[in-house]
Formats: C-alpha cells, sequence, structure tokens
C-alpha cells in the first residue's frame, strides 16, 4: 500500500493506493497519529486508489473515526469504488461513516 499525506486547508488528506490490510494498516495508525500529534484534528481519506480493505483496514477506519470524535474533530471518506462502497454498505459502516463522491466535496463538508 501507498500512503500519502498532505495538508489542504485545515484537514489533513491521507491518500490511500493498494490494500489496506493487516500488514499495513499499522502504517495508517502512524500517519494518524503524527497528525494528531501535530495538532491536527480534521481529516479526509481519500480512497480514489484503495484496492481493496479487511478487517484489520476496517478497524483502523474506525478507530481514527473514534479518535477524531474524542478530540472534538471529523473524518471524511471520499472517492470510494463501487467494491469499496460496497464493504461499507455490507458492514453498515456506511450510516456510520461520511462517504462523498468527489475530494472537493469532503472537503466543502467542514466548512
Amino acid at each position: 500500500m501507498n500512503l500519502t499525506t498532505r495538508e489542504q486547508n485545515d484537514v489533513t488528506v491521507i491518500g490511500l493506493a493498494g490494500d489496506l490490510t493487516h500488514e499495513c494498516a499499522g502504517r495508517f495508525h502512524e500517519a494518524v497519529d503524527k497528525a494528531f500529534s501535530q495538532g491536527r484534528r480534521d481529516f479526509i481519506i481519500d480512497l480514489k486508489q484503495l484496492g481493496g480493505i479487511d478487517s484489520a483496514g476496517l478497524e483502523a477506519f474506525t478507530a481514527t473515526q473514534r479518535r477524531c470524535e474524542e478530540q472534538l474533530g471529523m473524518v471524511r471518506f471520499c472517492s470510494p469504488d463501487a467494491a469499496v462502497r460496497k464493504i461499507f454498505e455490507m458492514t453498515r459502516l456506511d450510516r456510520t461513516f461520511e462517504v462523498y463522491d468527489q475530494l472537493e466535496e469532503a472537503l466543502a463538508s467542514f466548512k
């Protein structure tokens, strides 16, 4: 999995490419931890290039959401493909996560 992190306005955008699995979920947690240590609390997880996700990846997402809520921050997800969207629906995380079709829509939701 490739992971990129950038700041856009006051939001940390984490882009994921490849598969988010047990083997690489730690890297995702490290990126989130680093942003929190820098005082960041709002996140967008860009799923445009995410190929697949396992239960450890889903747990990483839910842990990030819980942490954001504890810090009075927010997390949004954007650009999932049909397979990832279906996983969110099957696990009912689509009812918990705020998911947007485009990055711009997710950014606008913070205003």
